[in-house]
C-alpha cells in the first residue's frame, strides 16, 4: 500500500512555480511525491498521515548549493580533508568517496529547513586563517539530501584561479605559482583532455582518471564551477572555458560578480554567490556586500545564496535571504534564490525547488514569514517524511 501524508489547512504556499502563492490549501504525498495541491484534498484512505499545518508557510525544502558539509566537521579542526597537497589539479578526485554522513551539520539543516546540499571539495572561507586552502582543481562537487539519499555522485569539477590558490601553492611549495600559470595549466590539461578524448573513441588510449574527468567536463556531463572571487579570474576562466566549447558553467563565490554582470547576463552564466555575510579579509575580498544580489536581480543575472557551511552554519542559509531583503532584493527573489534557483543552477529542478505534483516531497513550514528573523521552522520533510518536527 502507497504511503500517504496529508498536510491540511496550511495557510499559505510559496510553490516558486508558476502557480505563485496559494492561500489555505492542502498537499497530498504518495510515496514521497507530491500527489496534488488544492484546497479540498481528500487522502484516499484511513491510514494515510494528517498534518495540521493551520496557520503555517510552506516552501519547498531550501538549498545550499555549495557548502563543505562532511567535509569539514568543525571550524579550524586539523587538516585539509578537501585539498590534495600532492598535485594542484586532481579533477578525478571525488568528495562523495570520502564524505562523513555522520557530520552533525546534516541534522543541523533540517532545523533550517534546508533539504538539498551540493558538497565541494576545497576549503571553506574560514574566519580564523588568510589564506583558504584550495588548489587549481580540487576535485568533483556531489548533491545529496540531508537525509543521506545522493542526487548525483558526479556533479561538477571546481576551477580556481586567484591570490587564495596562489598563496595556498606556495605555501605548500607547489607549482605553478602566477596566474598566468595557472591558466596555462588549465589549458594545457584541457588540450590533453581533448586529445585523449579523440584517442579514447577511437579505442586507441588507456583509462586516465584525471583525463576521463576533463573528458566529461567536454562532453558536457559535468559543469565547471569557477571558483573564484574577482573579476579578473572569473573572465579568465570564462574565456578559457569557452574556448574549449564548455558550456555548463557557473561561479562560486563570485564577490565581484556584480562588476561583469552585464558579460554573465549575455552569457548565461549564474552565480552561487556569498557568503554575502563575512569578513572583509584580504584584497579578494574587499567587496563583501550584502547589496550583491539586489545588482545581480537587475542586471538579469541568475543567482543562489549559500552559506559555505561551515562558513557560516548551514541552518542559517533562510537568514541570508532575509538580509537580502533588507537591501532592497524583491522577497519572492530571496526565495528563489535559496529554493528553485539552486535547484536549476546544479540542474536538479526536474525533482526539486518547487511545490508541484510529480516533485519530490521536499518541503518546510515556517512559523510566520520565511523571511523574518523571528520565524521559526515548525517541520521539515523530505521525501514525504517528517524528519524534523519544532
Amino acid at each position: 500500500m502507497a504511503k500517504k501524508l496529508l498536510i491540511k489547512n496550511i495557510g499559505l504556499v510559496h510553490t516558486m512555480s508558476k502557480s505563485g502563492s496559494l492561500k489555505d490549501v492542502s498537499i497530498l504525498i504518495e510515496d514521497g511525491v507530491i500527489k496534488e495541491i488544492d484546497k479540498d484534498v481528500k487522502p484516499g484512505t484511513s491510514s494515510a498521515e494528517i498534518l495540521n499545518a493551520e496557520g503555517l508557510t510552506a516552501l519547498p525544502g531550501l538549498i545550499d548549493a555549495c557548502t563543505h558539509m562532511g567535509i569539514y566537521v568543525l571550524e579550524r579542526e586539523v587538516g585539509d580533508h578537501g585539498v590534495e597537497k600532492s598535485d594542484p589539479i586532481t579533477p578525478h578526485l571525488r568528495v562523495i568517496d570520502s564524505l562523513d554522513p555522520y557530520d552533525p551539520a546534516f541534522k543541523n539543516a533540517l532545523k533550517g529547513g534546508v533539504t538539498t546540499v551540493a558538497v565541494h571539495p576545497g576549503s571553506y572561507m574560514s574566519f580564523g586563517r588568510l589564506v583558504d586552502s584550495i588548489t587549481i582543481m580540487p576535485g568533483q562537487t556531489a548533491i545529496l539530501k540531508v537525509n543521506g539519499e545522493v542526487l548525483m555522485k558526479e556533479h561538477a569539477i571546481i576551477i580556481a584561479v586567484g591570490e587564495h590558490v596562489k598563496r595556498f601553492l606556495e605555501e605548500n611549495k607547489m607549482v605553478p605559482t602566477t596566474r598566468m600559470g595557472m591558466l596555462a595549466s588549465i589549458r594545457a590539461h584541457l588540450f590533453k583532455a581533448k586529445d585523449y578524448l579523440q584517442r579514447r573513441d577511437k579505442g586507441d588510449a588507456p583509462i586516465d582518471l584525471k583525463l576521463e574527468a576533463l573528458a566529461k567536463l567536454l562532453r558536457g556531463e559535468l559543469t565547471a564551477l569557477i571558483h573564484a572571487y574577482t573579476t579578473r579570474d572569473m573572465l579568465s576562466l570564462i574565456n578559457i572555458l569557452q574556448e574549449f566549447e564548455i558550456s555548463k558553467i557557473a561561479v562560486v563565490h563570485g564577490i565581484e560578480s556584480f562588476k561583469v554582470a552585464d558579460v554573465l547576463s549575455e552569457r548565461g552564466i549564474p552565480v552561487i554567490l556569498g557568503p554575502i555575510v563575512f569578513s572583509k579579509r584580504g584584497v579578494e575580498l574587499k567587496e563583501v556586500d550584502s547589496r550583491i544580489p539586489v545588482y545581480l536581480y537587475k542586471s538579469n543575472v541568475k543567482f543562489a545564496l549559500t552559506t559555505d557551511h561551515p562558513t557560516l552554519p548551514i541552518e542559517y542559509l533562510s537568514l541570508l535571504a532575509s538580509v537580502a531583503v533588507g537591501e532592497g532584493l524583491p522577497a519572492h527573489e530571496a526565495l528563489r534564490s535559496i529554493t528553485i534557483n539552486a535547484a536549476e543552477i546544479l540542474g536538479i529542478a526536474d525533482r526539486i525547488g518547487s511545490v508541484e505534483p510529480g516533485k519530490d516531497a521536499d518541503l518546510v513550514l515556517f512559523e510566520g514569514d520565511p523571511l523574518d528573523p523571528s520565524s521559526k521552522v515548525a517541520y521539515t520533510i523530505v521525501n514525504g517524511n517528517i524528519l524534523y518536527e519544532r
